[in-house]
């Protein structure tokens, strides 16, 4: 599954609304970041996704004017070309539906809310920054549903439970009897571990105790279970797996399938406020550790992080801006797209100086004597910056001494 474009007529604070996902040689890019200030509708964005691939009016309601709200959009499935659109109108109390891609059983919409009976080869999720407070602890071992894997895929929930069992089905597998169970368990244990790698600092996937099916990970040296690990470890983590399961499904589904070629299943990602639980360090990293391990994925992500905005090359940029009574956005990879961080965190969007409001005034204050040569008051400014802090602003002698210079 691939998303090529996607055209919004008012839906929630958008009149009108276009994002063309492609790249300019018409390949869709692998990345794309919707950014902008908060309430400027980049969560509606992906809800209106959401919407379109489910074929029905979510729980939320992002319709701005219920007689010509509209969604449509361009993607390819299964190597075809094709044109959703959902309208909506107004019937007595209710929204309904005008135009439904879940009408027919062989539809798309269909896929996301039965069972999947074969066929595709290519999975499709959603990742908010809520995370789900049920038990790991599962008390005997559960299969893995193949058919299953599009239903809820879109609704954001990660279960727990749904980690552990995956975990301990993946371990059980690499000590079958069956040379071909024999393979994929230690194939899948093997992605297991690259998956704990990137999700810890300095982690590692150790085993499984068997007699409380409980997944055991090495820390910084201590052994611990998965349930212990903090809320940022776990959100990788969690997450990672369930992408894992999702492709191991089309891999079940699909015998012609290579095992070599399983995490290589095609794919669309949406990740709702992605920085949430992560540390600067990691936010820089996130996308493309996702990447590296599912390398056919299309992940279409919202963040007001500057580091993820930064974090990937070639990435498509978009920014949400308010225009007092309505969004709109506006295709800005130019001016984001392989950007160093620095120049980002200065842009427009995010606007954040790099000092305290104290010191950023006393800049100001500077800039305006030197326009108004007032080097009395410079020089003062200069030293109130250097008591403030004399190692950064030490290089004010180092101007001092060359002006000297040049004057000799």
């Amino acid at each position: 599954m691939r998303l090529l474009k996607l055209d919004l007529k008012d839906i929630g604070p958008f009149n009108e609304g276009h994002l063309d996902f492609t790249n300019e040689d018409g390949h869709y890019s692998p990345v794309t970041i919707i950014t902008g200030e908060n309430g400027t509708g980049k969560t509606i964005i992906l809800d209106a996704i959401r919407s379109l691939l489910m074929g029905n009016i979510m729980t939320r309601d992002i319709y701005k004017n219920h007689k010509t709200s509209t969604i449509s959009c361009e993607m390819i499935v299964g190597g075809n070309l094709i044109k959703e659109s959902i309208q909506i109108y107004l019937k007595g109390d209710k929204f309904k539906q005008a135009e439904s891609i879940t009408v027919k059983n062989d539809s798309l919409g269909f896929k996301f809310s039965t069972d999947n009976i074969g066929g595709d080869k290519w999975i499709a999720n959603y990742w908010t920054s809520k995370t789900k407070n049920d038990n790991f602890s599962i008390n005997s071992l559960i299969s893995v549903k193949p058919k299953e894997y599009l239903k809820d895929a879109l609704s954001g929930i990660q279960s727990n439970v749904e980690v552990t069992a995956l975990i301990c089905y993946f371990d059980y597998l690499k000590t079958s009897d069956n040379l071909k169970e024999k393979q994929e368990g230690e194939f899948l244990f093997n992605i297991l571990k690259e998956i704990i790698k990137l999700s810890l600092n300095g982690g590692e996937f150790l085993y499984v105790e068997r007699k409380t099916l409980t997944p055991i990970v090495s820390q910084l040296g201590n052994e611990v279970a998965i349930n212990q690990l903090s809320s940022g470890n776990l959100y990788l983590i969690q997450r990672l797996i369930s992408l894992l399961g999702q492709m191991y499904s089309v891999y079940i589904l699909n015998p012609e399938i290579e095992l070599v070629d399983l995490c290589k299943t095609p794919g669309l990602l949406l990740i709702d406020e992605a920085e949430n639980h992560l540390h600067p360090k990691w936010q820089k990293t996130f996308l493309n550790s996702i990447l590296e391990i599912f390398p056919n994925l299309q992940i279409i992500a919202t963040t007001h992080s500057p580091f993820i905005v930064s974090s990937v090359k070639n990435a498509k940029v978009f920014v949400c801006k308010s225009m007092i009574d309505h969004s709109i956005i506006v295709d800005e990879t130019a001016q984001y797209s392989n950007k160093p961080i620095e120049e980002v965190l200065l842009s427009d969007v995010f606007n954040t100086e790099r000092f305290n409001q104290e010191i950023t005034e006393l800049l100001e204050q500077r800039e305006k004597a030197i326009v108004a040569k007032d080097y009395d008051k410079k020089t003062k400014i200069e030293e109130k910056l250097k008591s403030i802090n004399p190692t950064y602003f030490s290089y004010f002698d180092i101007e001092k001494m060359m002006q000297e210079l040049v004057e000799k």
